[in-house]
């Protein structure tokens, strides 16, 4: 039972730092910080 428990804190983990680093991809998306695919335009493409 207790290995279990241990899986599923691992998962629980891993599930928050997914959602966690998504949050903060569509935040920078939201903000005009993303790549908006125009590489004229973008400083980290020269």
């Amino acid at each position: 039972m207790p290995a279990i428990f241990g899986n599923a804190l691992v998962i629980a983990a891993l599930l928050a730092a997914v959602a966690l680093a998504v949050r903060s991809l569509y935040k920078a998306h939201r903000s005009g910080k993303g790549c908006s695919g125009n590489c004229a335009n973008c400083r980290g493409c020269h």
